[in-house]
């Protein structure tokens, strides 16, 4: 019937279908052992480990940032302490409140002055903020450009010493900013004011001996103006509107770190000054650790999936070479116990050295167990041919020397 010839060929499919599930299992397992732990390490690179290093990054950019408002703070409290220092002294309530407050007062500072090496200026003003005496000196006709008005009102309200915006010191118009404190009286009115002038360049001159590498570091006063150019130079112009508007950002924020138009901002307040401290750096170059890091992570892993996927190709190959052998020799195998079966007279084929037998047809077994000595419930694959004794013993010695 012709549903029985479909039986081979679909006991064949069968077979090849078990073959190439085999030998896709084969392809699937070396993929596995290779694609898994390289994907999980290029996913655990590029989140936690990321995050932790960035993070990372921005903790130490943050420290050093705190760092630097620590020097120039300390330089402006060590200044402040100057005024602290003669803002109780008798001898200024004295000039203040004498009649020829205007000379005792310049000699009093040519006194004073010369001995204080971190100040470029020292000044006594009346209530109202008006000039009395300065070094360097200011002519009368000049003393109308001296203004109170970016310190007084700070220090009225101080009770220790106020620091002023950066502005153009007269006479000589170069940056500097004020602290001033308020002389009081015992009965804690105020008297007069007492203040020095710092330069920006000399706190630049200080910031320059720091190795910044590839960041800027800039001091912004409370009025949001930036104190340097490039180098540390005295800024005496006003600062770009860009700059304008990520300084507002970091003002309000105090402290931390943004990232905008590609750079990378760390930033924090100078304590007692209403300054900040701001580190700018392009963002590519703050985080080039975290990159060069997943570059050595990542070249290796793309290159072992690479790798992985090769040999899965090649052990596919192998194994479907192996099966299609494996299918030869058995469909020979079968041809070869066809032709057996169908053979009228007895045929057996056998190993010449360990005498066992390989293959018989049925009308060897019969012949076996009739005129041999091969019981009734023993196979003939078990049994040697020196068991069965259907032939003389050197019958297959005479056949190995014929064949050969």
């Amino acid at each position: 019937m012709p549903w029985l010839q479909s039986i081979p060929f679909l006991a064949q499919l069968k077979r090849r279908d078990r073959d190439r599930l085999a030998r896709y299992n084969i392809v699937i397992a070396i993929l596995l052992a290779g694609w898994f732990p390289s994907i999980l390490m290029l996913v655990v690179s590029y989140t936690i480990l990321t995050n932790t290093l960035e993070s990372k990054i921005l903790h130490d950019r943050q420290t050093f940032v705190q760092l630097i408002a620590h020097l120039v703070g300390d330089d402006l409290s060590h200044t402040g302490s100057v005024i602290e220092y003669y803002q109780t002294q008798p001898d200024v309530g004295k000039i203040l409140a004498g009649p020829s407050g205007s000379i005792g007062a310049q000699q009093w500072l040519a006194q004073t002055f010369y001995s204080h090496p971190r100040i470029d200026g020292m000044f006594i003003t009346g209530v109202e903020g008006n000039l009395i005496a300065s070094l360097p000196a200011i002519a009368p006709e000049e003393a109308q450009n001296f203004s109170s008005g970016l310190w007084r009102e700070g220090a009225m309200g101080s009770p220790d010493v106020y620091v002023s915006p950066v502005h153009p010191r007269p006479p000589d118009g170069r940056m500097a900013t004020t602290i001033v404190g308020a002389v009081r009286t015992p009965e804690g009115n105020v008297a007069g004011y007492l203040g020095v002038w710092v330069l920006v360049e000399r706190i630049g001159k200080r910031l320059s001996s720091i190795e910044f590498a590839d960041q800027a570091c800039q001091i912004v006063d409370q009025s949001g103006a930036p104190l340097f150019t490039n180098n540390f130079a005295p800024n005496t112009g006003p600062a770009p509107p860009r700059i304008t508007k990520i300084i507002g950002e970091i003002r309000a924020r105090k402290s931390g770190s943004i990232e905008r138009d590609g750079n990378l901002y760390s930033f924090t307040t100078v304590d007692n000054t209403g300054w900040m401290t701001v580190v700018e750096q392009p963002k590519a170059v703050a985080y080039r650790p975290v990159r060069d890091l997943l570059d050595k992570i990542t070249i290796p892993a793309l290159w072992l999936i690479v790798v992985t996927a090769v040999a899965a190709w090649l052990a596919g190959r192998v194994a479907r070479r192996q099966a299609e052998a494996a299918r030869r020799i058995e469909r020979e195998v079968i041809f070869n116990e066809k032709i057996l079966a169908n053979m009228p007279s007895g045929i057996a084929l056998m190993d010449p050295e360990s005498r066992h037998f390989l293959q018989a047809n049925q009308a060897f077994i019969d012949m076996a167990k009739r005129f041999g000595e091969l019981p009734d419930g023993r196979d003939i694959y078990d049994a040697s041919y020196d068991e069965v004794k259907i032939a003389p013993g050197e019958a297959i010695e005479r056949v190995s020397i014929a064949m050969g």
